[in-house]
């Protein structure tokens, strides 16, 4: 039988290599993935073998060694960057692990190189140091071959370099990726996009304001990436792949598709592969608010119809297989790029392999494998595949089963189901009490936002999973503790979820007040101007689908920005444009809210002094209160006894994923 995405699974020859299929592993990491070490720790090794059981190729984020083993703070979005020594003989060590990981699955090996700040453009000098003394009588040892390191500034301006420099930039590129063809690596990624780096600056008329052969023109500015790329494939020759990492096009008042075009035609002499990104970092990692799946295959496919003989691929948004399937087919690109894919779906390539696409997981595209909100320690997490973090070790936490069990879960939301399809996975008889109508919890409300989508994805994804599992499902049923105890379940798992606090605001008690919830779900309900209190991400949120829905909404936060909380790295400034885009939304930051009274909201400002607002309907979003007592009652009428989700804590959905393996894989 042929496979069903067939163009997806079609083996591609590159040079004098063949790739297994079409999907590659974008240059991705999670971030804080890799600790203090100076070389691939396991943690980092252990997800790029994952990902390389079905990627074409896996690219590697690992050099970073123009920073001379420096990192910004971890406030910066660099700190997930590895700083691999290429000089350094017990890193080469680890280096060549990692690529012979890849390897062990048919894929090919391709390490990332970005030029992050603070960095420098080291180059490496050899010298001959005289031989030690030789004992009398003895053999003459060889004369010590050592080398230093030149370090030329990376991030200054193009004007700052004079020609003699701009050549041994770059020879240091191509220095750093001849040692990575030594250590058995098959490909490099060359970073070149979103004026990150030096060969970027000189092609963009944003940053480049030289008068001289390297500056002006369009020919002038694509010299110096283009004497890079030269260098690089000179120091490599023929059996080796180079790729380029590209913006289709620059900001406003920068360079166009068409000065890619013209040149990529110049650069395909050196390069085999580009691989074409958005026109900045953040909207190259799209969410929700990007009503596209794949909002830059169009423009990508525009290069490829101008750029014969290059080998073309597109990143940002991919996921499902159809729809790259369909891309490859139509001839819009060679390659599809995927980063977040990879990371949600470790099978992923079963999945599209077996035709099983249902068994694909959406990706939230919340952007929290880059790090979670502003207060948040740093560790590494996905919001819909609880591995992430842990999959060098998850061997030794995971309690192996001994004997089935009975387990009664109250509760239908996310928590519930995840933790019910992993324990039928798992082989125990699992069944869900649930009092509604219907399984969904806490994020029901998806089916009504236009922006989430990818959250109403998984919702109907974990739905489907159930369906097609023997796991009893009860609804219209409030469960009981005398209810349960006469069932004799060997686990009782309570996961009732939380409702929304109510903040102790004067007055709050004698008007009619709405819940975010309700502003998602009912907001006909609600009058023309409502006021959202507080201005948290979910607040917000209820108040551009207000805004949706035809009301005009004002949000007041105490904080001095909204969506404080927020995943801050690629996902808040996408964020800020939504809102900025729903012009019937409006925010009062710096205010303390003193009084509710009927058809109007008092609070006071930053300086103290005491204002109102006049509204149709209030709208409060202070937060979840975790139903615990409520959950407790049930402890003591099973042998086993756990709490889940928002009943224990108010959760994200990562964090209640995580706990939902946790508890499921212990029994």
């Amino acid at each position: 039988m042929s496979p069903k995405y067939k163009h997806l699974l079609s083996p591609l020859k590159v040079g004098n290599f063949v790739f297994k299929n079409r999907m590659v592993a974008a240059n991705s990491l999670p971030h804080f993935l890799q600790g203090p070490e100076t070389y691939p720790a396991d943690s980092v090794i252990a997800h790029y073998e994952r990902k390389a059981r079905g990627a074409a190729v896996t690219t590697c984020m690992g050099i970073n060694n123009f920073s001379a083993g420096k990192q910004l703070p971890m406030e910066a979005d660099f700190s997930h960057f590895p700083d691999y020594n290429l000089y350094d003989s017990n890193c080469q060590n680890y280096l060549m692990q990692l690529a012979d990981s890849i390897h062990y699955y048919d894929s090919i090996a391709c390490m990332g190189i970005f030029v992050g700040p603070p960095s420098c453009y080291p180059l490496m000098k050899w010298k001959e140091e005289p031989a030690p003394a030789t004992k009398p009588g003895g053999m003459a040892p060889p004369p010590m071959r050592t080398f230093e390191i030149e370090k030329i500034p990376a991030h200054n301006a193009p004007a700052d370099y004079d020609k003699e420099t701009l050549a041994k930039i770059a020879a240091s590129y191509a220095e750093q990726v001849g040692l990575l063809q030594f250590l058995d690596y098959d490909m490099v990624s060359i970073h070149m996009c979103y004026r990150a780096n030096l060969p970027s600056k000189f092609f963009s008329p944003l940053t480049n304001d030289r008068t001289d052969e390297y500056g002006g023109s369009l020919e002038n500015r694509m010299r110096f990436p283009l004497e890079v790329l030269k260098a690089v494939r000179e120091k490599v020759g023929k059996n080796f792949l180079i790729e380029i990492i590209w913006s289709l096009e620059d900001e406003e008042g920068g360079y166009s598709i068409d000065d890619s075009v013209a040149f990529l035609n110049e650069a395909k002499k050196y390069i085999d592969i580009v691989q074409l990104r958005a026109r900045n970092v953040d909207d190259a990692h799209p969410t929700g608010f990007e009503l596209q799946e794949t909002p830059f295959l169009e423009k990508a496919a525009y290069i490829k119809k101008n750029v014969p003989d290059l080998i073309i691929g597109s990143v940002g948004g991919y996921h499902y297989p159809e729809t790259c399937d369909k891309a490859i087919a139509e001839g819009k690109v060679d390659l599809i790029y995927m980063a977040r894919a990879w990371i949600s779906n470790p099978d992923y390539i079963d999945c599209v392999t077996e035709g099983r696409e249902d068994d694909i997981v959406p990706c939230l595209r919340c952007n929290k494998c880059h790090g979670r909100g502003p207060k948040d320690p740093y560790v590494s997490v996905c919001s819909v595949n609880p591995l992430i973090g842990l999959e060098h070790k998850i061997d030794r936490l995971v309690t192996p089963v001994t004997r089935k069990k009975s387990v009664a879960i109250i509760g239908g939301g996310p928590a519930s189901m995840r933790c019910a399809i992993y324990l039928d996975d798992r082989g125990h008889d699992v069944t869900i009490y649930e009092a509604s109508d219907a399984l969904g919890g806490a994020i029901k409300h998806s089916d009504y936002v236009s922006f989430k989508w990818p959250l109403r994805d998984f919702k109907n994804y974990l739905i489907h999973q159930m369906d097609k599992r023997k796991i009893n499902v009860k609804l219209n049923c409030k469960a009981t503790p005398e209810m349960l105890a006469k069932e004799n379940y060997d686990v009782i798992i309570a996961a009732l979820g939380a409702v929304p606090a109510v903040p102790p605001i004067k007055g709050i008690d004698t008007v009619d007040i709405g819940s975010a919830t309700k502003a998602f779900m009912d907001p006909d309900s609600l009058g023309k101007h409502v006021v959202v209190i507080g201005g948290g991400e979910v607040g917000c949120e209820a108040a551009m689908h207000l805004e949706e829905k035809g009301h005009t909404a004002t949000v007041i936060e105490m904080r001095g920005s909204l969506a404080a909380d927020a995943t801050m790295i690629h996902y808040h400034e996408m964020f800020d444009a939504a809102w900025e885009a729903h012009k019937g939304c409006d925010a009062i930051l710096n205010a303390t809210v003193s009084e509710i009274k009927p058809g109007e909201v008092c609070y006071k400002d930053a300086a103290g002094n005491e204002k109102s607002v006049k509204c149709d309907s209030i709208i409060v979003s202070a937060g979840m209160r975790p139903l615990k007592d409520e959950a407790l009652a049930f402890a003591g009428i099973a042998q086993e006894f756990y709490m889940l989700g928002d009943c224990k804590k108010a959760a994200t959905v990562q964090q209640a994923m995580r706990q939902a393996f946790g508890v499921a894989s212990r029994i």
